[in-house]
Protein backbone atom coordinates (compact mmCIF):
# COMPACT_ATOMS: atom_id res chain seq x y z
CA UNK A 1 0.00 0.00 0.00
CA UNK A 2 1.29 3.49 -0.71
CA UNK A 3 2.86 5.28 2.22
CA UNK A 4 4.46 8.61 3.10
CA UNK A 5 7.72 7.66 1.37
CA UNK A 6 6.43 6.00 -1.76
CA UNK A 7 3.48 5.46 -4.00
CA UNK A 8 4.40 3.04 -6.74
CA UNK A 9 3.17 3.25 -10.30
CA UNK A 10 -0.40 2.06 -10.76
CA UNK A 11 -0.58 -0.51 -13.51
CA UNK A 12 -2.80 -3.13 -14.99
CA UNK A 13 -2.34 -6.29 -16.99
CA UNK A 14 -4.93 -8.15 -19.03
CA UNK A 15 -4.31 -11.81 -19.81
CA UNK A 16 -6.37 -13.82 -22.31
CA UNK A 17 -6.99 -17.36 -21.09
CA UNK A 18 -8.89 -20.32 -22.46
CA UNK A 19 -12.40 -20.27 -20.98
CA UNK A 20 -11.76 -23.65 -19.33
CA UNK A 21 -8.45 -22.60 -17.74
CA UNK A 22 -7.89 -23.53 -14.11
CA UNK A 23 -6.98 -20.45 -12.10
CA UNK A 24 -5.58 -22.00 -8.92
CA UNK A 25 -1.89 -21.55 -9.81
CA UNK A 26 -2.52 -18.05 -11.16
CA UNK A 27 -4.37 -17.11 -7.95
CA UNK A 28 -1.43 -18.40 -5.91
CA UNK A 29 1.00 -16.21 -7.89
CA UNK A 30 -1.19 -13.12 -7.39
CA UNK A 31 -1.41 -13.76 -3.65
CA UNK A 32 2.38 -14.26 -3.46
CA UNK A 33 3.00 -10.91 -5.17
CA UNK A 34 0.91 -9.21 -2.50
CA UNK A 35 2.27 -11.27 0.40
CA UNK A 36 5.85 -10.54 -0.65
CA UNK A 37 5.18 -6.80 -0.78
CA UNK A 38 6.00 -6.52 -4.49
CA UNK A 39 2.47 -5.42 -5.43
CA UNK A 40 -0.64 -4.07 -3.81
CA UNK A 41 -3.49 -5.77 -5.64
CA UNK A 42 -6.20 -3.17 -6.22
CA UNK A 43 -8.62 -5.16 -8.37
CA UNK A 44 -8.93 -8.55 -10.06
CA UNK A 45 -11.67 -9.22 -12.59
CA UNK A 46 -12.54 -12.08 -14.89
CA UNK A 47 -14.18 -10.86 -18.10
CA UNK A 48 -15.79 -12.77 -20.96
CA UNK A 49 -17.72 -11.87 -24.07
CA UNK A 50 -21.40 -12.83 -24.07
CA UNK A 51 -23.05 -14.30 -27.15
CA UNK A 52 -24.37 -10.87 -28.11
CA UNK A 53 -20.81 -9.51 -27.96
CA UNK A 54 -21.28 -7.65 -24.69
CA UNK A 55 -18.78 -7.84 -21.84
CA UNK A 56 -19.75 -9.80 -18.79
CA UNK A 57 -18.02 -10.37 -15.50
CA UNK A 58 -17.44 -13.96 -14.45
CA UNK A 59 -17.20 -15.25 -10.91
CA UNK A 60 -13.71 -15.34 -9.52
CA UNK A 61 -12.38 -18.30 -7.55
CA UNK A 62 -13.01 -17.87 -3.82
CA UNK A 63 -9.35 -17.11 -3.07
CA UNK A 64 -9.35 -14.17 -5.54
CA UNK A 65 -12.85 -12.85 -4.86
CA UNK A 66 -11.73 -10.52 -2.03
CA UNK A 67 -9.52 -8.69 -4.55
CA UNK A 68 -12.51 -7.84 -6.75
CA UNK A 69 -13.22 -4.13 -6.23
CA UNK A 70 -14.97 -3.16 -9.47
CA UNK A 71 -12.49 -0.43 -10.45
CA UNK A 72 -13.04 -1.09 -14.14
CA UNK A 73 -15.60 1.04 -15.94
CA UNK A 74 -18.11 -0.44 -18.39
CA UNK A 75 -16.16 0.95 -21.37
CA UNK A 76 -12.99 -0.76 -20.04
CA UNK A 77 -14.86 -4.06 -19.94
CA UNK A 78 -16.21 -3.53 -23.48
CA UNK A 79 -12.72 -2.83 -24.82
CA UNK A 80 -11.33 -5.95 -23.14
CA UNK A 81 -14.19 -8.17 -24.34
CA UNK A 82 -13.75 -6.95 -27.93
CA UNK A 83 -10.25 -8.47 -28.01
CA UNK A 84 -11.35 -11.88 -26.75
CA UNK A 85 -11.91 -14.93 -28.89
CA UNK A 86 -15.08 -16.99 -28.54
CA UNK A 87 -13.43 -19.51 -26.21
CA UNK A 88 -11.46 -17.02 -24.14
CA UNK A 89 -11.84 -15.02 -20.97
CA UNK A 90 -9.64 -12.22 -19.67
CA UNK A 91 -8.00 -12.03 -16.28
CA UNK A 92 -7.51 -8.37 -15.36
CA UNK A 93 -5.17 -7.38 -12.53
CA UNK A 94 -4.95 -3.75 -11.40
CA UNK A 95 -2.08 -3.16 -9.00
CA UNK A 96 0.35 -0.74 -7.40
CA UNK A 97 3.93 -1.73 -8.15
CA UNK A 98 5.74 -1.87 -4.80
CA UNK A 99 9.07 -3.30 -5.95
CA UNK A 100 10.92 -0.07 -5.16
CA UNK A 101 9.28 0.65 -1.79
CA UNK A 102 12.38 -0.36 0.18
CA UNK A 103 14.55 1.81 -2.08
CA UNK A 104 12.16 4.70 -1.43
CA UNK A 105 12.52 4.09 2.31
CA UNK A 106 16.31 4.30 1.99
CA UNK A 107 16.03 7.49 -0.08
CA UNK A 108 13.72 9.00 2.55
CA UNK A 109 16.19 8.01 5.30
CA UNK A 110 18.81 10.29 3.73
CA UNK A 111 16.28 13.16 3.36
CA UNK A 112 15.56 12.37 -0.28
CA UNK A 113 12.14 12.21 -1.92
CA UNK A 114 10.35 10.54 -4.79
CA UNK A 115 10.37 12.92 -7.73
CA UNK A 116 8.65 10.97 -10.51
CA UNK A 117 7.02 7.61 -10.89
CA UNK A 118 5.37 6.05 -13.88
CA UNK A 119 5.41 3.41 -16.52
CA UNK A 120 6.60 3.07 -20.07
CA UNK A 121 4.68 1.07 -22.62
CA UNK A 122 7.13 -1.47 -24.03
CA UNK A 123 5.77 -0.72 -27.51
CA UNK A 124 6.98 2.87 -27.11
CA UNK A 125 10.61 1.91 -26.61
CA UNK A 126 12.86 2.86 -29.51
CA UNK A 127 14.81 -0.30 -30.22
CA UNK A 128 17.20 1.12 -32.80
CA UNK A 129 18.25 4.09 -30.61
CA UNK A 130 18.88 6.14 -33.76
CA UNK A 131 17.90 9.39 -32.03
CA UNK A 132 19.82 8.81 -28.80
CA UNK A 133 22.98 10.75 -28.09
CA UNK A 134 25.34 9.20 -25.60
CA UNK A 135 27.70 11.55 -23.82
CA UNK A 136 31.36 10.67 -24.13
CA UNK A 137 32.67 10.44 -20.56
CA UNK A 138 36.21 11.22 -21.77
CA UNK A 139 35.23 14.35 -23.71
CA UNK A 140 36.61 17.62 -22.38
CA UNK A 141 34.21 20.54 -22.03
Amino acid sequence: MSDAQYTGPLNFAVFALPRAARLAEIATEIRELARGGRAEILDVELVSRAAAGHAQLESLPDDLAPAETDLLRPDDLTTIAADLGDDEMALVVVYEDRTLATVAGSVSAVAGRELWSGGIDAADLDTDNADVEVADPDAKN
